[in-house]
């Protein structure tokens, strides 16, 4: 709270001068606890109104910073670093003209690295990593255009493969493949929707022991199955039908070369009721998609240039193509170094990497302006003053 409070005194202090020479004023708002919501300066546009112009903070309603960084004429500029309430940095990463551009990285809450890659007007580019908490890469792969393209693969915490396969403009496609030590499942995909899935199970000496097909409507696998079983020797010795594990419909027993055939019962009501209910969403959602294919296309909006109002806190932030567990441990102190536009390594630990120099507009550089407008109005009323006595 003392950090606060210096920043916000800090601010004051500069308004007047801020105000005087970029016509900027200071805005600040505050939660019902009375901890300050966040603090940032607002200048007239000939356009547009006031926009964020200057250094901006955002505090979580406990006091802790959440985000702070730099508006450039209304949009988001330089890097800008988020924090999570217990005061571990969330993510830090460049903007240029309101879009994340350049390099940014992702945290746990415990301080582990999350994810890194690189932006290209907002959108996700080039190969991304991510981790788990316990800095094992989880999977690795290509983003064109904000989508996943290209093969990828994951594995657990401790670095066993698990699916693998390949996207299409950020959907799965194709086949997808889990090989575990005596199985190997396979789904397939067209259009990022489940259209098949199989598993393979198979004898030490690597002979097919059973192979499970399961039944798929509408991406959803309904529960039914064809199981057929092998022996050693690769000839077939049953097959049939299960329902979540239990037999039924007709199986077929092979002995001696002898086929014996078992009656187990009809197809349960539970299936029956989930293939209606799948089949019928799928008839749905095709009927939705041609009726949207039939309706002609609107015109597309105009985007907003400024950001014409006080800007809110940041938009959640999205860590690319998946959720990410986080795991609440006790913060550490990270290694983030950038380099500045101007050549300058810079610790964003040290919390000065917005000096006068890389960043004008910033608590140091305002402290400073404020400090000389300060010395220069008291040079001016002394020689006032010794002008009135002469």
């Amino acid at each position: 709270m003392k950090k606060i409070i210096v920043c916000l005194s800090l601010l004051l202090l500069s308004a007047a001068v801020f105000a005087s020479s970029d016509e900027a004023v200071l805005r600040t708002d505050y939660y019902q606890n009375g901890n300050l919501k966040y603090a940032g300066y607002m200048k007239v546009h000939p356009e547009a109104g006031e926009i964020p112009h200057g250094y901006w903070q955002y505090f979580h309603p406990n006091g802790f910073l959440k985000s702070a960084g730099l508006f450039k004429d209304g949009y988001r500029a330089k890097v800008w670093t988020n924090f999570f309430e217990n005061g571990a940095v969330e993510s830090y990463g460049p903007y240029d003209k309101g879009l994340k551009d350049g390099k940014w990285r992702l945290f746990y809450k415990s301080g582990a690295k999350m994810a890194e890659g690189k932006y290209s007007d907002g959108k996700a580019k080039g190969t991304w990593t991510y981790w788990h908490t316990n800095g094992v890469v989880e999977t690795e792969g290509d983003f064109k255009e904000g989508k996943r393209v290209g093969k990828r693969t994951y594995y657990d915490a401790r670095g066993n493969k698990l699916w693998y396969g390949r996207y299409e403009n950020d959907e799965k496609e194709g086949e997808w493949r889990l090989d575990e030590k005596d199985k190997t499942t396979i789904a397939f995909y067209k259009g990022g929707l489940l259209i098949g899935q199989k598993e393979e199970v198979f004898y030490p000496n690597g002979d097919i022991k059973e192979k499970i097909e399961s039944e798929v409507i509408f991406g959803q696998l309904t529960g039914s199955q064809i199981k057929t079983v092998y022996a050693e020797d690769e000839v077939m010795a049953s097959q049939g039908l299960l329902f979540q594990g239990t037999p039924y419909g007709v199986w077929r027993y092979y002995e001696n070369g002898k086929l014996e055939q078992k009656e187990t019962g009809g197809v349960p009501e539970a299936l029956q009721e989930h293939r209606r209910v799948l089949t019928a969403a799928q008839a749905q959602a095709a009927a939705r998609a041609q009726a949207a294919k039939e309706q002609p296309q609107s015109g597309a909006q105009p985007n907003n240039t400024y950001q014409n109002v006080v800007p809110q806190d940041p938009e959640n932030f999205q860590y690319g193509p998946r959720k990410f567990e986080v795991i609440m441990q006790p913060p550490t102190q990270l290694e983030m170094t950038v380099t500045t536009d101007a050549g300058r390594s810079v610790d964003l630990n040290e919390n000065n990497y917005d000096v006068t120099r890389d960043n004008p507009r910033s608590f140091e550089a305002l402290r400073q302006m404020a400090a000389r407008a300060r010395e220069q109005k008291a040079a001016e009323e002394m020689s006032e003053d010794n002008k009135e006595k002469e």
